[in-house]
């Protein structure tokens, strides 16, 4: 069955472009934050400076979703 056909089909009118980028940024959150532990597990950050900087990026990322959903005027 393909998948248009499935139980769950593709809704063009449900469809939002700003849930593809909200994900999409979700991901990029994500991967940041596993590159930023990664540097901190080697010592090249320190505990401090990695928690700053994912601080930093999860504002960040509020912020793209809440300019991504305030209602258009």
């Amino acid at each position: 069955m393909p998948y248009a056909e499935s139980s769950h089909p593709v809704v063009e009118s449900n469809f939002l472009p700003e849930l593809m980028v909200s994900q999409a940024n979700l991901r990029e959150f994500g991967q940041k934050v596993s590159a930023i532990r990664e540097l901190e597990m080697k010592g090249e950050l320190s505990r401090f400076e990695s928690s700053k900087e994912i601080k930093r990026l999860w504002d960040n990322l509020n912020q793209n979703k809440e300019d991504l959903f305030r209602p258009k005027r």
